[in-house]
């Protein structure tokens, strides 16, 4: 993908994200003023409409008084009662059927509506039950009155609330004024007796009035029974109101009866939309011309770029050209075409003189292994000339030799040996640096073709030691391996066991597979005498690395060891061997695949 692409994507995404973000946390934002403003307005409007029977009670209450005194002729009464009730006889069953004495007294009360036609003190039109007047579940009115005592006595006056329209609209209107929202009033109030709606404004199914239905049993159990506020979204016979509900209570604090006032929430979620849909038709042009800024901005960053990225793959195809490009020479992008080009100069000089240096090299390395080869090859025909005339000697051959003579040529004969181990090894040397040392993997038989030979060839070594040979070999599995290179392997750890080794040399072979199943053989040369410290491990496979600078070995047999094993695709390692002084020693492991 090219850079200006990736620029436009990283930035897309960061403004994609950012108008996510913001049209999330924008939309609970609005949703939360939204809400809180419909709950502030039915709370408020809640405190209203009691303010508004308040003030309807205080009048009734005045006009009590005033009847009391006697002073109707002269002041006219701000309220005019449903029914008054100065009769002391009548007065005395109803203030007993309300628990109330003959003081002064003021507020809601719940009366039986055959009380009221018993004593015959409500007119005709409000007693006949054909529902003009809304009654409560239980056949009584919820009323609004005060009783007052004055020069005439006392007198008793009331406004019933149940179907007072003309109440219930005033309250309405004050509040909410007239408006709709499609066919319903945008707000509503209801006055309840107990559960029972029996004056209000919701318009149910049909468009009647909703008198005589129940409010809900959460909002009954919560305003009713526990007496406390409700304020948050109801359903209201057939919609979805943002509601606040509070208990009408009588002067015993009775919770007799509910003062309700709800919005439309889909009046609301429709400002809400409205809001979010101006919002959006800001944003999504704005974010139109951020795309079609970032582009722009990306593709001003992302050309000049692209030709230091072009230029700087020419490079690594080893095509040194400068870059080449229209930009401002002293911008950031200016400098660093300056500086790459600067580089590229630099790389060409550099590459001349490395040419030169490889060149030098080459040569140099060339004679090397020339000579490397060249110097082998004579030693190693002159070795083995010298080895057999000194094992003809040393073995009584061309004479019998005093022991004093024998000791003497036994020791050349093993510093001659010794040589020729090491003449062998810059002669494997010379052929793997030179490419000579070729892998020809056969199908092998590892112990019948390669390691019993090699024991074998240095049995006598072995025996003038005093090494012991002991074989943990269970099976002989064929291998595919080159057995020239392992009869190497074999032949330099073995070497290696007779130098630094005492008492044992054993050699073994098990299977084992991986997690995959994939099976292996793990060959082992082990050696008895004292252990290599682990801290000298790692120097055990380089290149001219010898643990003991006294020592006359070249360093290169575990060398080559290694490389002889990697390319059989296998691993070799060290590993010390602790316990008693007979079972202490050393442990060289191959591994390798069972094809």
């Amino acid at each position: 993908m090219k850079l200006a692409n990736r620029i436009f994507i990283s930035f897309m995404w960061i403004i994609i994200l950012s108008v996510l973000m913001s049209a999330v946390v924008g939309s609970v934002l609005i949703s939360k003023t939204v809400w809180s403003d419909a709950i502030t307005r039915v709370r408020l409007g809640l405190k209203e409409a009691h303010s508004y029977l308040d003030e309807r009670l205080k009048e009734l209450s005045l006009s009590a008084e005033i009847l009391s005194e006697g002073v109707e002729k002269q002041v006219p009464l701000p309220m005019t009662p449903d029914f008054i009730v100065t009769d002391k006889e009548k007065l005395k069953l109803l203030l007993y059927e309300l628990k109330i004495g003959k003081k002064n007294a003021e507020g809601y009360a719940l009366i039986p509506l055959s009380l009221l036609d018993k004593l015959k003190i409500l007119k005709s039109d409000k007693l006949s039950g054909n529902g003009s007047l809304p009654l409560c579940s239980d056949g009584r009115v919820l009323c609004m009155f005060s009783l007052k005592t004055g020069e005439v006595g006392p007198v008793f006056s009331a406004v019933i609330l149940n179907g007072n329209v003309q109440l219930i609209e005033h309250l309405q209107q004050s509040l909410f004024y007239e408006g709709y929202y499609g066919n319903k009033p945008f707000g509503t109030v209801t006055i309840f007796c107990r559960d029972t709606r029996i004056n209000t404004t919701v318009i149910g199914p049909g468009g009647k009035i909703a008198v005589g239905t129940k409010v809900s049993d959460v909002v009954k159990k919560r305003v009713l029974n526990e007496g406390k506020m409700w304020l948050d979204r109801a359903y209201v016979v057939d919609e979805w109101y943002i509601s606040a509900y509070e208990p009408i209570k009588n002067t015993k604090s009775q919770n007799i009866g509910i003062l309700y006032v709800g919005v439309l929430e889909k009046w609301y979620t429709s400002i809400r939309r409205t809001i979010i849909l101006s919002l959006s038709s800001i944003i999504i042009p704005a974010l139109g011309l951020m795309i079609f800024v970032v582009f722009m901005l990306a593709r001003g960053i992302g050309k000049p770029l692209t030709s230091l990225a072009e230029a700087s793959n020419r490079i690594a195809a080893g095509e040194l050209s400068p870059v080449k490009g229209v930009w401002e020479e002293h911008s950031e992008i200016g400098v660093l075409a300056a500086s790459f080009n600067s580089m590229v100069e630099a790389i060409k000089d550099r590459e001349r003189k490395l040419k030169s240096k490889n060149i030098e090299l080459v040569e140099a390395n060339t004679a090397y292994q020339e000579l490397l080869s060249f110097v082998t090859h004579e030693l190693n025909n002159s070795i083995g000339s010298l080895l057999l005339n000194i094992s003809i000697l040393a073995d009584g051959t061309a004479g019998e030799l005093s022991e004093e003579q024998g000791e003497v040529a036994s020791l050349v004969l093993r510093d001659v040996e010794r040589f020729k181990d090491m003449v062998r090894n810059y002669l494997n040397l010379s052929r793997l640096e030179k490419g000579t040392l070729k892998y020809n993997p056969v199908r092998l038989r590892l112990k019948h073709e390669v390691v019993e030979p090699v024991v074998l060839r240095f049995k006598s070594r072995l025996e003038h030691r005093g090494i012991k040979v002991i074989w943990d070999w269970d099976d002989d599995p064929e291998v595919t391996g080159d057995q020239e290179l392992l009869d190497i392997c074999y032949s330099n750890l073995i070497v290696n066991a007779i130098k630094y080794g005492k008492y044992w040399l054993k050699l073994t072979a098990r299977k084992e597979k991986d997690s995959r199943g994939k099976e292996s053989l793990v060959l082992g040369v082990l050696n008895g005498g004292e252990p290599i410290p682990e801290d000298k491990i790692s120097l055990l496979f380089k290149k001219f690395s010898r643990l003991v600078k006294s020592d006359d070995g070249a360093g290169l047999g575990l060398y080559l060891i290694k490389k002889i094993v990697e390319r059989h695709g296998g691993t070799v390692w060290c590993k010390p061997l602790e316990g008693t002084v007979e079972e202490r020693g050393t442990g060289f492991y191959i591994k390798l695949a069972i094809v």
